[in-house]
């Protein structure tokens, strides 16, 4: 290829790459300074939101070591640097990739097999370095890292033991952590609408009089009550496989076709570019992730040492609010149309026989109360809940 060509790939990564350093690092900032105040900090507590974190850090690294990598290629090319570069690189991406595939595998373990995500939480983070640690140090230790192609990847000059490398500790990874993701993308919203069905249909066959208990029964399924949450979560999975899946794809087709065509250098420049995206779109994402959104507004609400009185007061409005709802729904639900209290006996009998109901026996008005208290669809609770207490056995915590 012609230096005209170079130059001209050169400086469309960099336009692509250094935007992405400088977006990233302002939002792992605001990541940082939302986590230190003690205002906003609870609402960060989710696993999503840490696996997130993780990932972005390892974008971070990812992006800043490419820039000394493309600057290497403009002069003398030093092998110690070139080696480094190459090995962070790989690690980096590899260990991103395992962020967001556990983030989608951790989603379908909490909301389907009712396993604890707070505890799986470690194992993620340590079964994914140890993966990255398999898959890099042999290459480093081997040799099989430095210059080849203006590039600082793998630099085996036999074309066919290169494609080994490359398959054997990078691609193979990749393609098998995207086809996980799309995989559990699929199971989580298949369950998720068949859950959604059946819960039209048990209400469809109930009467009006019983609505708004069954309503409040059938409504506390986590899947259901933070679905907006849910579904803004799987947008990182499904964008890491997206890129996965491309850029594996173009890997081996390079790494199989050798030769200086107008196709191959087309790819080139395709691979280039969603490679050095990768950290612009992750932070496009994660800048408007639920979690840090809702730390935001935390942040921007009136502290309650400034307006204790009118706080206090607002405070007794929402709880009275809420009580008096509460009050009337008991009051509706045992009185039905007649007045007669073994009516709502009844109704509290028909929810104890539904399928949902054996699972909760014992639902009282103050369940209820605080199934409505905490089912915004898009926020997942209320903007002023406490989300510390009881965090442990919390599914928005979990997720």
């Amino acid at each position: 290829m012609s230096d005209s060509y170079d130059d001209h790939l050169r400086h469309l990564v960099l336009g692509i790459l250094i935007p992405g350093i400088i977006f990233s690092a302002m939002v792992l900032m605001a990541f940082a300074y939302t986590a230190s105040q003690r205002r906003s900090r609870p609402h960060l507590h989710r696993v999503s939101f840490r696996l997130l974190v993780y990932a972005m850090i390892s974008n971070f690294i990812l992006s800043v070591t490419l820039i000394p990598m493309e600057m290497l290629m403009m002069g003398p090319i030093y092998p110690a640097a070139c080696t480094f570069g190459g090995f962070a690189s790989n690690a980096s991406l590899l260990f991103s990739a395992c962020m967001y595939c556990c983030m989608a595998l951790n989603l379908q373990l909490v909301l389907i097999h009712g396993v604890n995500g707070l505890k799986m939480e470690k194992y993620y983070v340590i079964g994914s370095s140890l993966l990255v640690a398999g898959c890099n140090l042999p290459p480093l230790a081997g040799g099989q890292l430095g210059s080849y192609d203006n590039l600082c990847w793998f630099s085996n000059p036999d074309p066919v033991q290169r494609f080994r490398w490359i398959f054997g500790t990078q691609t193979f990874w990749m393609v098998l952590e995207a086809s996980t993701e799309l995989v559990c993308f699929v199971i989580l919203m298949s369950y998720m609408l068949r859950r959604r069905m059946y819960v039209k249909r048990m209400r469809s066959d109930i009467s009006a009089e019983m609505s708004a208990l069954q309503h409040a029964t059938y409504s506390a399924a986590p899947i259901l009550q933070f679905r907006g949450i849910i579904l803004r979560i799987t947008l990182y999975p499904i964008l890491s496989c997206v890129l996965n899946f491309s850029g594996s794809t173009l890997d081996l087709y390079l790494a199989k076709h050798l030769g200086n065509t107008e196709l191959n250098a087309r790819l080139n420049a395709l691979d280039q570019c969603i490679f050095n995206a990768r950290p612009f779109l992750y932070a496009v994402l994660a800048a408007t992730d639920p979690s840090f959104l809702r730390a935001i507004r935390a942040l921007r609400n009136v502290p309650p040492s400034a307006g204790s009185g009118g706080s206090r007061q607002n405070s007794t409005a929402k709880s009275q609010s809420r009580g008096s709802r509460t009050t009337r729904l008991s009051l509706y639900t045992r009185t039905l149309t007649d007045g007669n209290i073994a009516g709502g006996e009844s109704a509290e009998s028909m929810v104890r026989q539904s399928p949902d109901g054996a699972r909760h026996p014992q639902r009282t008005e103050a369940d209820v109360h605080h199934t409505h208290t905490h089912r915004d669809q898009e926020e997942g609770i209320e903007q002023h809940s406490n989300v510390v207490e009881g965090c442990k056995d919390s599914i928005e915590c979990q997720i």
